[in-house]
């Protein structure tokens, strides 16, 4: 039987560098890549198989919600743990409603790491107990997730994802063409359809509605 194959996906080398050292050194753990970013863990995804992504929360660009989102939707069979610093109710909803299989902060064990993903190779979820009294206290307060955002998700395809993020961060059409590998004129094509599900007519308004729905953010 073949090991656990990882994709590791975070914005910062010293994270990313830190997990892989420390799931390597599993006997079951065959392998442990790494992702600075959504774009690349999807590149990656296309060349190689992976059983469990260990994904991010908050990078440039796609953010990890809705990397969770799309890789669910185009690979099922790969289980997904959102490793984060953040514990607020909301943010774990939202993975949930993405699909993620685990939610687990970034302060967690040594030995539990490798449980964890163990725990969701086996079809079981998990929740970082640190996170689980914030979510019972949330759901008891009737706490939701913008449902606008959510509808915006569902609707956006991960190349409008993509050139939207990079229409945020100032780039023409002729920068976004080069960037994604596309003719100016499928560009072009693009942002109308992503203006048309947004709801606008503008590259500012677009621009405003991607970032109050958090859909995509600043590369830093």
């Amino acid at each position: 039987m073949s090991g656990i194959r990882i994709l590791v996906v975070d914005d910062h080398a010293i994270v990313r560098g830190g997990v892989r050292a420390l799931l390597e050194l599993e006997d079951d753990v065959e392998v442990v890549t790494e992702a600075c970013s959504s774009k690349e863990c999807f590149e990656l995804l296309t060349k190689g198989t992976y059983d469990v992504v260990l994904m991010d929360m908050k990078m440039p660009g796609i953010d990890g919600i809705e990397a969770t989102r799309l890789i669910k939707k185009v690979y099922p069979q790969i289980k997904v743990v959102v490793l984060t610093n953040y514990d607020d109710a909301e943010y774990v909803l939202e993975a949930i409603k993405a699909g993620s299989d685990g939610y687990v902060l970034k302060d967690v064990k040594k030995g539990d790491l490798i449980r964890i993903v163990r725990t969701v190779i086996q079809n079981q979820s998990f929740i970082d107990p640190g996170v689980t009294e914030k979510v019972f206290l949330g759901l008891k307060e009737g706490l939701k997730t913008s449902s606008e955002r959510s509808r915006f998700r569902s609707i956006l395809s991960y190349r409008e994802l993509e050139i939207l993020s990079h229409v945020i961060n100032g780039m023409a059409n002729k920068e976004i063409a080069d960037a994604v590998c596309l003719s100016s004129d499928t560009v072009k094509t693009h942002l109308k359809k992503i203006y048309k599900k947004l709801g606008v007519d503008s590259r500012s308004q677009a621009i405003k509605i991607a970032l109050q729905e958090g859909l995509v953010h600043f590369s830093r």
